[in-house]
């Protein structure tokens, strides 16, 4: 006991509660930082949950299917419900890029879409590759599904938020013959139904990839024509490519509206829609033949 009391005799107190109490308010200062620096992320998390901003990639196939009211003239439906599936597992922008410059750029360029031009405008070699991954990614999923390979088209999108709740990318999935109907506004507008009255913006966007698609064959036809160079292009060739591209899998093409179909009515959206520079034109009445004068 007096060996403790003559420890405590040498100590030099004048040192030792100053250094105890800074060395105990830095632990505590660390403390309060990292429980501020994770709340904040939680919270920041929750926001973004909250305002529908996520990292999110979802495939989705998309399909035409006739409406139960055939025409006693043909015997068959002119009318169609457009249906939207996922078909495989969702995943996230970091598990499909590892690169962290491609997904700051993949953000970019999610953020510049519109309603009006809903595909990510992958431009030059690096946008090559970045559609080739995603395009690779389900192509391998689908790979070994049981139903009969058929050729689909795939464009990578980012919707509007002004019309769309959730931000992530989603590549849409549709067969050439579904996607060449789109690109006539006037049979969208008069033939087609789909599951929920919100629905009308995907046909929105679906007629507007129809026409880059349509440019793209055009472009494809003519550089054809023009170039003597058969053989597959390098990919630091790459300073155009399409954005709307074929691939071979086998998808459940017997599916079903969940819904009775919802006729769009147009009229309350073409006026927005032409305020955000996509004038899309409404219904004309059908018009008399001129009479014969004889």
């Amino acid at each position: 006991m007096q060996m403790f009391f003559d420890w405590l005799s040498t100590l030099q107190w004048e040192r030792l509660f100053p250094e105890l109490l800074g060395k105990a308010l830095g632990f505590l200062s660390g403390f309060a930082a990292s429980w501020f620096l994770l709340f904040r992320k939680r919270l920041n998390a929750l926001q973004r949950m909250q305002a529908g901003d996520s990292d999110d990639f979802i495939f989705q196939m998309h399909q035409l299917t006739p409406v139960d009211d055939a025409s006693p003239a043909t015997g068959s439906s002119d009318k169609y419900v457009l249906l939207f599936r996922n078909v495989a597992p969702k995943t996230t922008l970091n598990d499909l890029y590892d690169n962290i410059a491609v997904r700051d750029e993949i953000n970019k360029l999610a953020d510049q879409t519109t309603l009006s031009n809903p595909i990510l405008q992958t431009d030059g070699t690096l946008g090559f590759e970045m559609l080739n991954d995603a395009l690779g990614h389900i192509a391998g999923l689908l790979a070994t599904t049981p139903f009969e390979r058929q050729t689909w088209l795939f464009a990578m999108t980012c919707e509007d938020r002004q019309f769309v709740r959730k931000k992530c990318v989603r590549c849409f999935l549709i067969r050439p013959a579904d996607l060449q109907r789109f690109a006539d506004w006037n049979w969208c507008r008069d033939h087609l139904s789909v599951e929920k009255p919100w629905h009308w913006f995907r046909v929105v966007a679906l007629h507007r990839i129809a026409c880059v698609w349509q440019e793209e064959q055009k472009l494809a036809a003519e550089e054809a024509k023009s170039s003597r160079d058969k053989d597959m292009p390098l990919v630091d060739r790459q300073v155009r490519h399409d954005r709307v591209r074929m691939l071979s899998v086998g998808l459940h093409d017997g599916e079903r509206p969940i819904d009775a179909p919802y006729q769009i009515d147009w009229s309350q959206h073409l006026p927005s829609l032409e305020k955000m520079g996509l004038p899309l034109a409404p219904a004309t009445p059908p018009t008399d033949p001129p009479s014969d004068p004889t």
